[in-house]
This record gives structure tokens, C-alpha cells and sequence, in this order.
């Protein structure tokens, strides 16, 4: 399952207010050879900006999450950072990945664009800020190599253990 939706549900003044909760010094780099980006989990962002992501989420998946307590992922994707093909559907400690969730918070850089693989064939994902799209974990996806600018966005994982209990991120 693939949801592309092309509606914001967050004002370019929420998106704007997201983005400001960077903090380079928690921010975590991750640089491998399939990947380079860097991220930080937004705790302190107003519980309102995730509700409406969850019930977005809800709608969409048809399915109560049991548990609410979650925080957005902040990726930021500076010049020549990507990353390639790849599944969300591993095991974790909070149980198996089963959608990922997420939204651009900017489109004015070059490159970057979010792929995935719908019916054997490339998909991109459109670069509305702030609206959602939504995939299963068995969805192979990338994302291109920035050319220039920052790419800003969100991620959330949903796990089978959020229908059944806690779930942190």
C-alpha cells in the first residue's frame, strides 16, 4: 500500500515552527555506504502538530493506534546526501516496522527526490510541504542524492506492537 496524499495538513508557519526545533548538537549523522543524512527526534515538538499526523495515520490505515506517545523524526539532507534502495521492514526493539509515515517540509532544493516501487515500476513521491504520505514496510523506496539545498523531513515508523501496546517512535 501506497498514500501520496497532495494535501498540507500543517500552515507554512507550523512547517516553518517544525523545522526550528533542529539542534545541531543532538542531531545524529548517519553515514554508511548505502546512506548519508542526519536526524534528530523532535521531543519537545506541540503535541497538536503529532495528533494531527496520528489521525491522519488513523484514517488512512483504518486501524487505532493503542498508544499515542510518539515523536517526528527530523531528517535533513544537505548536497550529496541520499539513500538507496532499501526496506523499513525490520525488527526492532519495539517490534516489526509495519508503515512508514512521513511529509517534506520544503521543496525549493534540487535532487532528493523520494522514490518508491509501485506495481514494478519508479514512483516519485510529490514534494507538497507538510502533506503526508504513507507506505507499508515491504515497500522498496530510495532517495536520490541532493544536488542542492536542504531537503527537511518527517519520518514516523508504526509498529505491529502499536495496535497492542507501547511504541516509542
Amino acid at each position: 500500500m501506497i498514500i501520496d496524499n497532495q494535501t498540507s495538513l500543517y500552515t507554512s508557519e507550523e512547517i516553518n515552527l517544525i523545522k526550528s526545533h533542529w539542534n545541531d548538537e543532538t542531531s545524529e549523522k548517519r553515514i554508511f555506504e548505502d546512506r548519508s543524512y542526519t536526524f534528530n527526534v523532535l521531543y519537545d515538538l506541540p503535541q497538536e502538530y503529532t495528533n494531527r499526523f496520528l489521525d491522519w495515520i488513523e484514517d488512512n490505515i483504518g486501524k487505532k493506534l493503542l498508544n499515542r506517545k510518539y515523536h517526528l523524526i527530523l531528517h535533513k539532507f544537505i548536497e550529496g546526501d541520499y539513500f538507496d534502495w532499501h526496506e523499513d521492514n525490520a525488527y526492532m526493539e519495539r517490534g516489526k516496522r509495519e508503515y512508514a509515515v512521513g511529509f517534506h517540509l520544503n521543496n525549493n532544493y534540487k535532487g532528493g527526490e523520494f522514490v518508491v516501487i509501485k506495481d514494478k515500476k519508479e514512483k516519485i513521491i510529490g514534494k507538497v510541504p507538510g502533506a503526508p504520505y504513507l507506505f507499508t514496510s515491504d515497500v522498496t523506496h530510495k532517495i536520490n542524492r541532493v544536488e542542492s539545498g536542504i531537503r527537511w523531513s518527517i519520518i514516523l515508523f508504526v509498529y505491529d506492537t502499536s495496535f497492542k501496546s507501547k511504541s516509542v517512535i
